[in-house]
């Protein structure tokens, strides 16, 4: 049975809009994603020498990985409810603020206590980070403009994870590992200095006349119950393709550069090399298919398959190559495998964002993808523990062999399940059959 989707969502003109600032909000944003993910990497980064200078055990090290997310999901959902009411600027200013500070702690004591202790307090500030940034930027465009800036915003967290493994490995090799702690958070205090300036909420925030006339009832004002948003099945589709790529991403971000050293031979210089390759790889799908994805829909392609297959698709097959490059020798192929393994599948932080946005109200939007990023960051939480449990159980370098194996196992799953899931145009069409807009 098809749904009459057109039926059920009127559209109006579209709202008139600075396009310069949003443009300009955009890019700050974009900078934001490149500053978060370099402070996620640099543990990574600072791994082994981290775990010789402190005696740190594969075991302490996932715990230190995994202490990030303690706190993580918890603010994301609690700043996803505030973006519903406050400011998505000031919000995203007092973040960075808290994440810069905890960075300076581990440079000034670079203990193990301490360093535990700031990662915690780092996932407070950073938990609300990704929703809170796609929520600024869907402010500034509308549904069918959306994936172009959020695909940049993560473009932006692999550039930051690239540029960050060759300049703070030089950090690390002329100086000492703490103090890449204290360039990245340098580097957080300088963003906030020119977002004060820059940063401004957006047109399509909802709470207006002007917003309801933004294209779509779901960028007006109006709301639905929370339970026929999270239980929806594009919605939970949506988070297990979310919850497989952030596994891989974790990886990445803890344990990747540790494997290519200790299990696989690299130099330090080598290990970032392939770290950076991946991160470039990740960058050049997040732009490709995000500009595949915008062409498809201007030709009339549903978002199922725009977005929805795109993602899970992605994902399904980077669970795949994760396998492979356990298989694989070190080498070229390897490397390669590695790449598509790891970059492919990220690509759903994009479409994760735009499938979620296009059918809940933008009233309740923030606390939408707040929830969603807690949700799929929880792999953070699991996946270096796991990771690391499976490393020191096993000896020399087959623990990570099994971790791998068991890592693209998972990413596969979560793929497949999204293929059959994801549907946003029939959630679109049931949510707008409850959802009636605020007299303005």
């Amino acid at each position: 049975m098809s749904v009459n989707v057109g039926a059920h969502i009127p559209t109006a003109p579209v709202l008139e809009r600075s396009t310069a600032r949003a443009w300009s909000v955009t890019f700050m944003l974009v900078v934001l994603a490149l500053v978060n993910w370099a402070d996620k990497a640099v543990l990574g980064l600072v791994a082994v020498p981290l775990m010789d200078d402190l005696d740190v055990s594969p075991s302490q090290y996932g715990l230190l990985a995994s202490s990030i997310y303690f706190l993580f999901s918890i603010s994301a959902v609690g700043a996803g409810f505030l973006a519903n009411r406050r400011s998505v600027k000031w919000l995203l200013f007092i973040m960075v603020a808290l994440w810069s500070i905890s960075q300076f702690s581990i440079w000034l004591a670079p203990a193990f206590g301490v360093i535990l202790l700031s990662r915690i307090v780092l996932g407070l500030g950073e938990g609300p980070s990704a929703g809170l940034s796609f929520h600024a930027a869907g402010q500034w465009f509308r549904d069918n403009e959306r994936n172009i800036p959020i695909a940049l915003q993560n473009v932006g967290a692999f550039g930051g994870i690239a540029i960050a493994a060759p300049g703070l490995t030089w950090v690390i090799s002329n100086h000492d590992w703490h103090w890449a702690f204290f360039v990245v958070g340098v580097a957080g205090l300088i963003w906030m200095a020119v977002w004060y300036f820059v940063g401004k909420d957006g047109p399509y925030s909802g709470g207006s006349k002007a917003a309801s006339t933004s294209g779509s009832i779901f960028d007006g004002d109006g709301r639905v119950p929370y339970r026929k948003i999270l239980l929806s099945r594009t919605y939970i589709g949506t988070v297990c393709v979310g919850l497989a790529a952030y596994w891989a991403l974790a990886i990445v971000s803890a344990w990747l550069p540790a494997f290519l050293r200790k299990a696989q031979g690299y130099t330090a210089q080598g290990a970032s090399t392939i770290v950076m390759a991946v991160s470039l790889t990740a960058i050049f799908f997040l732009v490709t298919l995000a500009l595949a994805t915008q062409t498809m829909m201007k030709r009339g392609v549903s978002t199922r398959v725009a977005r929805g297959i795109v993602a899970a698709g992605s994902v399904t097959l980077a669970g795949a190559f994760i396998i492979a490059s356990a298989l694989i020798p070190p080498g070229a192929l390897q490397t390669i495998a590695l790449c598509i393994g790891f970059g492919l599948g990220l690509v759903t932080f994009t479409t994760g964002a735009t499938l979620i946005s296009e059918f809940v109200p933008v009233l309740q939007r923030g606390a939408a993808l707040g929830i969603y990023v807690a949700i799929i960051t929880l792999s953070g939480v699991i996946c270096p523990t796991v990771f690391g449990a499976i490393v020191g159980s096993a000896s020399g370098g087959d623990g990570y062999l099994e971790a791998f194996v068991v890592s693209g196992v998972l990413v596969l799953a979560g793929g497949i399940a999204g293929l059959f899931l994801i549907n946003p145009a029939r959630e679109a069409a049931r949510i707008s059959l409850m959802f009636e807009p605020t007299a303005t």
